[in-house]
């Protein structure tokens, strides 16, 4: 049986459309839409490319679609859109299935990491009204223990505080959460944010609960939000903060950067005030989180050395571009499928040579086909060059896992600059992330042994710091990818081979794009990034570009 799973826009605020194909409950193939249209994040539309991309690669067409899954179960009329969609571009649709927003993201991190039973958190902006759930998964079930809806949202929390801070809300909180790491000590004490998210305990002294002030939220009358070029918070909000909102081309001094931190942390508090109440009701020591608010790798890191975790899993893809994995588990499961384990992100499209070679001679640039890619490429990188680095099937999610990637020496100081300000074109305060070889993440990542996915921060051992300047951000974290030889064995060779040239097991990786871009999918994107940048070469399948 064949399950297609979409999320996308039939709303403008409808963002991360993407695809995902099940065959007998086992993942053939997912993408997202905005990969193919180069416009981040796909706002508004639905996965037209990434569904005709899924159907290709598992060589079938609409009509051996069992059904098409949908996150939206409360949307008015949303049958009859689908079906007129799919009718108009496929020529036919399947059986439609409706399920719940936050269901879905449930079920995209319980069914997908391996445990018999496990604490669940999904949080987001909102959801269908929603915009937290506390559930636990048990027995090959998922039951909500509690659920909280709009306004409370700790989504609408940091946009908030994200818009306020100059940056574009649904895009750019992870900026937030950089920026947080330059705050003072005195952050939290000076600017506490206990009066916008609040703490609620019961007679017992204990809860779970949480209340955004709804006066500082600026909701239209059907408790919608308002468009992203517009305020999220009202002027009672700005009414409690000592400046003014920042705007986008205003130097960031001090004070920005303590609101920052302080508001990082706040979320951090109220998370571990969601967990305790999720650890004292089922007294697991797994957990699994997904929704946007997951993406927060600091409130990651800080949920599982809370002392309640022992093991944690999250995707690739914990915002809405993974709804369309979760909306179809949901349905493989009622079918009787048994989920694979999520253990890698590379679903999308791949290119072989002959396809590689093609355009790169169409584009008369000059190139080599190289006998071992990944030695030369590390070879190039312990020379201090910057290298693409393109191969086999792309990445799910945000995160350049070693196929869609841009390569470094993370023993240089002056990296983290040079690609910033040269290849990334972006915020000098934005950090990047390492690589390593999984067997020796424990010697330079405190706590750290499987991290697949960069969705967790770890400590860097501090006797590794000045080893590993590039990606050690300034709080001495690290937004960790260990990588074995089973998941990826091209990029495992190369970071192997860069160890044996440095005696340093660990590379620098951050995507192959520039700031306000998806990440490239197709050869001729990654020559046209390769070109606009100041990258010194680019390995291409089996074939090497220098400038």
């Amino acid at each position: 049986m064949y399950i297609l799973g979409i999320n996308g826009g039939v709303r403008s605020g409808n963002q991360d459309a993407s695809a995902c194909l099940l065959r007998d409950g086992k993942l053939v193939a997912a993408a997202e839409e905005e990969r193919f249209l180069r416009i981040k994040f796909a706002n508004g539309v639905l996965p037209k490319n990434a569904i005709r991309f899924c159907l290709e690669f598992a060589d079938i067409s609409i009509h051996d679609v069992s059904y098409v899954v949908y996150p939206a179960i409360t949307y008015s009329n949303i049958e009859n859109i689908l079906e007129t969609y799919f009718r108009f571009h496929f020529g036919y649709c399947p059986k439609i299935k409706l399920v719940d927003h936050h269901m879905a993201h449930a079920a995209s991190v319980f069914y997908t990491s391996g445990f018999d039973e496990s604490m669940i958190i999904t949080a987001d902006l909102t959801g269908e009204g929603k915009s937290t759930t506390l559930c636990y998964g048990a027995d090959d079930k998922i039951s909500v223990l509690k659920e909280f809806r709009v306004p409370d949202s700790l989504g609408f929390f940091y946009s908030m505080v994200t818009q306020y801070l100059g940056f574009q809300r649904d895009s750019d909180e992870y900026k937030v959460m950089g920026l947080s790491a330059y705050g003072t000590s005195n952050a939290v004490k000076n600017y506490d944010f206990s009066w916008l998210l609040s703490l609620k305990y019961n007679n017992g002294g204990t809860g779970g609960d949480y209340s955004l002030n709804s006066d500082c939220l600026s909701l239209n009358e059907n408790s919608r939000t308002p468009p992203r070029q517009e305020p999220l918070y009202s002027e009672k909000f700005l009414a409690k903060l000592n400046q003014p909102r920042r705007l986008a081309d205003v130097p960031i001094d001090g004070y920005y950067k303590d609101i920052a931190k302080s508001a990082q942390v706040h979320l951090e508090k109220v998370a571990l005030f969601l967990l305790k109440y999720l650890y004292d009701k089922t007294s697991s020591t797994n957990l699994c989180l997904a929704g946007g608010v997951a993406l927060n790798v600091l409130m990651n890191q800080k949920l599982l050395e809370s002392g309640f975790v022992n093991n944690i899993h999250l995707t690739s893809v914990p915002g809405d571009n993974g709804l369309s994995l979760g909306a179809a588990i949901l349905v493989a499961k009622e079918y009787g499928f048994k989920i694979d384990q999520y253990e890698h992100p590379f679903w999308g499209p791949e290119y072989t040579n002959e396809q590689i070679e093609y355009v790169l001679a169409r584009a008369k640039v000059p190139f080599k086909r190289m006998k071992d890619i990944s030695k030369e490429v590390a070879h190039l990188v312990a020379q201090g060059k910057i290298i693409g680095w393109f191969q086999g099937r792309m990445e799910l999610g945000a995160r350049a896992l070693g196929s869609r990637s841009i390569l470094s020496d993370p023993r240089d100081k002056t990296m983290k600059d040079r690609l910033n300000k040269h290849i990334k074109f972006r915020e000098d305060f934005r950090p990047f992330a390492p690589s390593v070889l999984e067997e020796r993440a424990p010697e330079y990542f405190m706590n750290c042994r499987y991290a697949p996915f960069m969705a967790i921060t770890y400590n860097v051992r501090p006797d590794k710091v000045r080893e590993i300047p590039t990606p050690t951000h300034v709080d001495n974290t690290a937004r960790i990818q260990t990588v074995a030889k089973g998941q990826n064995g091209l990029y495992y060779d190369l970071i192997s081979n860069f160890e044996m040239e440095t005696g340093v097991p660990v590379i620098t990786n951050t995507s192959l794009n520039v700031m306000n871009q998806p990440i490239c999918l197709s050869p001729v994107d990654a020559l046209s990034t390769f070109y606009g940048t100041g990258m010194d070469g680019i390995a291409i399948g089996d074939f090497l570009v220098l400038k």
